[in-house]
């Protein structure tokens, strides 16, 4: 049923089909309807999405979609033949009058039940009994609450999902878009999307689950610095004073490495190798400064018109970018 899918369209349906067997129906649809958006004719995608929707109408729009694309198929036709089994059990006499008995005999045991709880002064006299009545009521309203709300999540299930509703980014109003957010169902646009081997999340929740790795503290990004920046300014030291020449500068890519992923190490230890959002930026910003202190004079004359000292910068601009990269890498 996948032969003329493109790799996209099969990796998309793999992974739907993997979330619907796990039982994540939510994720699985976003991914059906992700497909459909892509690949209109994608059999597989309709009958996929046929399988997970929970309201009846819209399942059997989706099998009926199925025989326009494929006319012999035989799971939407087994499909259609088992919500018309539903429909037709409704109007079937003696399917209804075995409903209409099974009723009967409900609400016979329901009466039943009431008419065996005690009076008022049976309670009265036995405190016990009147706490096991509260908990046997007390199970027959959890269950009708129970019932009420699957019928109002089925509901707005479907609501949510109304494929004739256009929907906009929430973080760019005027951008018409087809994708939401797995996790909040928020509509965002191409830019805004993340993708998950389940589906698109938002910057916002996206934001949530990166959250859930850092674990530093507010002094922890003071340790940091108070670590990172005499380092970087005796290695920036060193740089600016011995930069010059292309061996130096072929030295440097190699170095410069080292030095960054020495300084960023140094800085986990001393914060105990707690993770932070920004702690990879503190320690590349501090290697930066750490050149900047001692390369402003090169830069002045540079700026003056003296070509002469190009080569030394080019060595500390080598530094920096090598070091400062492998610092960040080594910090996160």
């Amino acid at each position: 049923m996948m032969e003329n899918e493109t790799p996209r369209t099969r990796s998309l349906l793999r992974q739907a089909e993997r979330n619907a067997d796990s039982g994540k129906i939510v994720a699985a649809e976003m991914l059906y309807r992700q497909i459909i958006e892509e690949a209109p004719q994608s059999t597989a995608a309709w009958l996929g999405l046929a399988q997970v929707m929970q309201d009846t109408r819209d399942k059997q729009a989706a099998y009926e979609r199925v025989l326009e694309l494929d006319e012999g198929n035989q799971v939407a036709m087994e499909g259609l033949a088992a919500l018309s089994g539903g429909s037709d059990a409704a109007d079937n006499p003696a399917v209804a009058g075995e409903s209409k008995s099974a009723e009967i005999r409900l609400e016979g045991q329901e009466a039943a039940v009431l008419d065996d709880l005690p009076t008022t002064a049976e309670i009265s006299n036995s405190g016990g009994q009147a706490d096991r009545i509260v908990t046997s009521t007390g199970a027959l309203a959890g269950a009708a609450t129970v019932e009420d709300e699957a019928h109002e999540h089925t509901h707005g299930h479907a609501v949510a999902y109304d494929p004739d509703a256009e929907l906009f980014c929430y973080r760019h109003p005027n951008r018409s878009t087809s994708l939401r957010c797995y996790k909040c169902n928020k509509a965002i646009c191409s830019e805004c999307t993340v993708k998950t081997p389940v589906g698109y999340l938002c910057p916002d929740c996206h934001r949530e689950a990166e959250d859930a790795f850092f674990n530093s503290k507010a002094t922890d990004y003071l340790l940091a610095a108070l670590i990172a920046l005499p380092l970087s300014l005796i290695a920036g030291w060193l740089v600016v004073r011995f930069s010059g020449g292309i061996f130096i500068i072929l030295l440097f890519v190699f170095a410069g490495g080292a030095v960054g992923g020495f300084i960023a190490r140094m800085s986990k230890r001393v914060i105990g190798n707690r993770r932070g959002r920004y702690i990879p930026y503190l320690v590349a910003a501090c290697i930066i400064i750490g050149v900047l202190v001692f390369a402003w004079p090169w830069l002045l004359f540079f700026i003056a018109g003296n070509a002469g000292v190009l080569l030394k910068l080019a060595g500390i601009g080598v530094y920096m970018f090598t070091a400062a990269s492998s610092a960040f890498y080594w910090a996160r």
